[in-house]
């Protein structure tokens, strides 16, 4: 079912990897605004002028919006071009469509209930999922680091629709799955499959009591003020959203509920994105240890260098990218911590994945 390819978020793939409740914010708030076609580059300490200069400069071809700072929440650079799909120009204080960099929260959320003592990581999917005979073979350890074998649901959705609730595609994805073979042994190598998070946000939710939205705008939205922040399913009926987003370019109808679930899911703000990498870093979400095990390479004979919903950037930074409908959108947390970036663009473009490589150069030599 092709048109529900844009649903879920492939993951698009560092460098030359490339591939694959409603909630209330503060919309009287001023929001930023440029011409057409001209770059808004914020103003920032003369000694970083120049730097901000050769930065502009490199991204003089992207269109979308660059936000950049370092530990200690200066800004760097902030810079938007283009148009939002409602046609108005584009600010840094825009929301989009993250993509599969929501991976990030859905393995955030699964460690803060570890920490809690709620589950175990060890644990194997046949505790939560009694009806999946194969689950005894895969933990929840394996869905965080795309090493369980379980096959990628995006080209077999054909009993997901419209006119079904969230409970209803999700039980329809789950039977297929409980009907798979495995595409390898479970932790035998890693293969990127965007079935392995709609698992972990259901068992969030099995193991928490909550709604996987509740939980992550109570847990981690909330708690980080990120106030600009919910998931594709509010976009229509929140004010701030709909000033600039639409379905349009999902070539279907987001209301296909559930099947973005813990995948690719959030809307958010570059500022909002900010405080979630320095939240994630600085303790605020979950352990120093279980952070360590975030951005650990869970399979160093593979390339794509994969923790737990982060995966190895240019000069060993660390961060996710991902695709939904004609969104791009990537963080990245260099390797000493020193600087946070998020990008986000609505053009299918992957220029953005150039983005890390443009800027830290700069940066590193500066």
């Amino acid at each position: 079912m092709k048109k529900l390819i844009a649903v879920v978020l492939c993951c698009v793939m560092v460098m030359s990897l490339v591939s694959c409740s409603f909630f209330e914010v503060d919309i009287s708030k001023e929001k930023e605004t440029k011409p057409e076609g001209v770059s808004s580059a914020s103003k920032v300490e003369d000694e970083n002028g120049d730097i901000e200069t050769q930065i502009a400069k490199k991204l003089d071809d992207f269109n979308g919006i660059v936000y950049l700072t370092d530990k200690n929440g200066k800004v760097i650079y902030s810079g938007a071009s283009g148009k939002d799909e409602k046609g108005n120009a584009l600010s840094v204080s825009s929301p989009m469509f993250i993509g599969s960099v929501s991976k990030q929260f859905c393995a955030a959320a699964i460690l803060m209930l570890s920490e809690q003592g709620k589950l175990s990581i060890e644990d194997t999917l046949d505790k939560y999922f009694p009806q999946y005979e194969s689950g005894k073979k895969v933990t929840i350890k394996n869905l965080l680091s795309m090493r369980s074998g379980i096959p990628e649901m995006l080209d077999h959705l054909d009993g997901v629709s419209v006119d079904k609730t969230e409970s209803e595609n999700i039980q329809w994805i789950n039977e297929w799955v409980y009907e798979q073979p495995f595409d390898f042994e479970p932790d035998t190598q890693l293969a990127y499959s965007n079935t392995n998070y709609l698992l972990l946000s259901q068992i969030v939710e099995k193991v928490s009591g909550e709604y996987y939205s509740d939980f992550i705008r109570k847990n981690i939205f909330e708690p980080l003020e990120m106030n600009d922040s919910g998931f594709v399913l509010e976009v229509e009926d929140n004010e701030f959203f709909s000033k600039s987003l639409t379905y349009d370019t999902f070539e279907f109808q987001v209301e296909q509920a559930g099947a973005a679930k813990g995948a690719g899911d959030i809307v958010s703000t570059a500022a909002d994105m900010d405080k979630w990498m320095k939240g994630l870093v600085n303790g605020k979400i979950i352990s120093e240890e279980n952070y360590q095990e975030m951005i650990k390479d869970h399979s160093p004979d593979n390339a794509e260098h994969y923790g737990y919903g982060i995966m190895g950037f240019y000069k060993k930074g660390k961060g996710h990218s991902g695709r939904i409908g004609t969104y791009l959108s990537l963080d990245y947390i260099s390797t000493d911590e020193e600087y946070y970036m998020f990008a986000s663009t609505n053009e299918t473009d992957n220029k953005i994945m150039n983005i890390p490589a443009l800027v830290m150069d700069i940066l590193t030599d500066k």
